[in-house]
């Protein structure tokens, strides 16, 4: 996909948001209401593999 330098940063901010809001929802809802670390943990991964998305999306525009 070919994306200019706009549309990358656009495209990585965008999923940024979307990691903060599911690690803020899913997190809360495990580690507040339900005390369920297990399902915490998976919010922190699926959080760590959106920004790994982000940061790919970014890396590319610099090679």
């Amino acid at each position: 996909m070919q994306l200019n330098d706009e549309q990358a940063k656009h495209a990585a901010d965008t999923l940024r948001v979307v990691a903060i809001a599911q690690f803020g929802f899913f997190g809360y809802t495990a580690g507040l209401a339900r005390k369920d670390w297990w399902f915490m943990g998976a919010a922190a991964i699926g959080f760590a593999l959106i920004e790994f998305a982000a940061i790919l999306i970014l890396g590319d525009r610099d090679s």
